[in-house]
């Protein structure tokens, strides 16, 4: 099963995403700032209203901020301007260990013609509003927003 289930909630294997943590956690023992950024990346792909994991790209819609993070190798953010942990980078690379621990590989695009950028992103955020579902809860005077991945 890939990340994009075509209908279907994403759910974690708790199983193997626990041993996952703990690997990574093992694998940087002695790296305080990593453990922490780590538990930071759990927090937020357990509790983020939205994320998803497609071709070895984490998008991430932050706990803290709000702001829609995609987190590929080349990732920068406030935490990697100043040269210190990152838990979008720590949440990708828990996300590539699970992906690599259920066995499957990452996601190989269909092969189609190219074209330009612009309209990719285009699709792109299309294929991710189409794959989410809007939540809207009324607690008192506050209206919260939010999205699930489906």
């Amino acid at each position: 099963m890939t990340p994009q289930t075509k209908g279907k909630a994403m759910i974690l294997n708790t199983a193997i995403w626990q041993a996952v943590i703990n690997e990574a956690k093992a694998k940087c023992g002695a790296h305080p700032l990593w453990l922490s950024a780590i538990d930071r990346a759990v927090v937020e792909i357990e509790k983020s209203r939205y994320w998803s994991f497609v071709e070895g790209v984490l998008t991430i819609q932050s706990l803290t901020s709000a702001k829609l993070y995609k987190v590929d190798g080349a990732h920068t953010c406030e935490a990697t301007a100043f040269k210190k942990p990152c838990k979008h980078v720590a949440a990708r690379r828990l996300m590539q260990l699970y992906f690599e621990s259920l066995g499957n590989v990452a996601p190989v695009a269909d092969e189609a013609p190219a074209v330009a950028p612009e309209i990719a992103a285009m699709r792109m955020r299309e294929a991710e509003r189409a794959s989410a579902v809007l939540i809207r809860s009324y607690k008192g005077k506050r209206e919260f927003y939010g999205s699930i991945e489906i």
